[in-house]
């Protein structure tokens, strides 16, 4: 029994030992540390309905379009604006609805903003306000089409592109 812890012992010294050595064979060390990155993205996603089309009828001379025209915010959560509103070309030129004129020439005024020529509407905050969740916001829209425009159905006339951006 003796024998045994006699040989415990002499281990128990060559490990200290030896670890000893080791942690003394450097003046310095180095160590690498991981760096955690955790990036969280909030996702929301824009749940807006925007018209189909913008519908202009002329009948006998006269400019009808639709009273019904809506941008519809389906979120449960988190308003929306219109940023941008563009329009450009289709079959027709775009003209200024302010000094109309030309042939073959539309233009149109939305939320009381005109068009001058095709391009950017020069829109403000207060003709296309924050729309709230569950909420809407009606597209009050007129157009002239010069007299020039021929007897059609369904013509590509122009083109409205609008863009909505999550206002909060």
């Amino acid at each position: 029994m003796k024998h045994k812890s006699i040989t415990a012992v002499v281990l128990a010294l060559m490990l200290v030992l030896s670890l000893g050595t080791t942690a003394f064979a450097a003046s310095e060390t180095t160590a690498t540390v991981p760096v955690t990155l955790t990036v969280a993205n909030e996702y929301r996603a824009v749940n807006v309905t925007v018209p189909a089309s913008l519908p202009v009828y002329v009948i006998n001379g006269t400019v009808v379009v639709a009273d019904n025209a809506r941008i519809i915010n389906n979120s449960k959560s988190g308003a929306i604006q219109v940023t941008n509103i563009s329009v450009t070309d289709g079959a027709y030129k775009v003209g200024n609805y302010t000094n109309f004129s030309g042939n073959k020439t539309i233009a149109l005024k939305i939320n009381g903003c005109p068009t001058v020529t095709a391009g950017k509407l020069n829109i403000t905050s207060s003709a296309f306000p924050v729309i709230g969740a569950g909420e809407s916001q009606l597209l009050t829209y007129y157009a002239k089409i010069s007299g020039d425009a021929p007897n059609a159905d369904n013509v590509n006339a122009a083109n409205v592109v609008i863009t909505i951006s999550i206002a909060d």
